[in-house]
């Protein structure tokens, strides 16, 4: 039963996040660019993050762990599953699972996630915004690599209460439209 709840979130996340991926033709209204530009300078203002997370993965399974964050750098130490660690930076990414001893890497270019460790962020030029939404306290900003939208998108959703942001979590659909969500704690 837990099981079935898991992927029903997993899909309706992915579902979620298909209603953000809007067509290349999508126009920011200035409201959106507003938004945009308070992400940009949120995301650029940033020294370090660090925060508990819960992932989701695409088959619906789920592990956690911490997060750690500064500019161009990030890593994820799994508490489940035990001993699994991602790191980010430097162009490439790196997920070691000593559980298996599979080793997995790649480039930054080749993940949505590479959209986040760019130094300076800009959301503008080789980065494309496909969509700005906006909810009670919250806001979500998708965003693509300008000209290879199919190479997947990065969703990156922001409590917000007018005067300042705080990211809150990201979702990640891969170049096979894998959906991939990390929640972040407060």
């Amino acid at each position: 039963m837990m099981r079935t709840l898991s992927r029903r979130s997993a899909l309706l996340s992915g579902l979620a996040l298909a209603a953000c991926a809007q067509t290349p033709s999508f126009t920011l209204t200035p409201q959106d660019q507003q938004d945009v530009a308070r992400v940009e300078d949120y995301l650029n203002g940033l020294t370090t993050l660090q925060s508990w997370f819960v992932q989701t993965w695409p088959d619906g399974s789920r592990g956690s762990g911490t997060l750690n964050y500064e500019p161009g750098r990030l890593r994820l130490d799994y508490t489940n599953p035990r001993g699994m660690t991602l790191t980010a930076g430097d162009g490439h990414l790196v997920l070691n699972n000593p559980q298996t001893g599979a080793v997995t890497r790649m480039g930054l270019s080749h993940t949505p996630l590479g959209l986040l460790l760019a130094r300076p962020v800009h959301m503008q030029g080789a980065v494309t915004v496909t969509a700005v939404r906006r909810g009670p306290a919250t806001l979500q900003v998708s965003i693509a690599r300008t000209g290879r939208l199919s190479d997947g998108l990065l969703t990156l959703r922001f409590r917000d209460d007018g005067a300042k942001l705080a990211l809150s979590g990201l979702v990640i659909v891969d170049d096979r439209q894998h959906v991939i969500t990390l929640d972040f704690s407060e």
